[in-house]
């Protein structure tokens, strides 16, 4: 049975959820380094459909970080949300497993591997 599967490596910095979103008063808003995260994953991904339809998917990603006190757990929920918003069919409901690794590169050489597989059950 053939394995479904994305493999993309971007050559940018990986976005902290903590970087996600700003306040102004009680209004929050997404801030400008999240959307211009989310348009960058947009523009590379341009034309590549969603291959798992409504299926179970489990996500492998290599975050390269410069800063190792960056704390890996942050860089998942950009990531999903921002996948969600690009693929259609794609719901981070469905995402049965995550597997993230983090990788010390010099300052400049930031990049993130997202990997998306059809999860088999455990």
């Amino acid at each position: 049975r053939n394995m479904k599967k994305l493999d993309n490596t971007f050559k940018m910095k990986p976005l902290s959820a903590n970087k996600m979103f700003g306040a102004r008063g009680k209004r929050t808003f997404k801030s400008p380094e999240y959307v211009a995260y989310q348009n960058e994953i947009r523009d590379d991904l341009m034309g590549t459909d969603w291959p798992f339809d409504v299926d179970q998917v489990s996500f492998i990603v290599t975050a390269g970080l410069s800063n190792r006190g960056a704390d890996i757990d942050n860089v998942i929920k950009p990531i999903l949300d921002t996948y969600q918003g690009i693929f259609e069919k794609f719901n981070d409901n469905k995402v049965y497993y995550v597997e993230l690794h983090k990788e010390i590169v010099r300052k400049g050489e930031e990049f993130l591997r997202i990997r998306v597989t059809s999860y088999i059950g455990a």
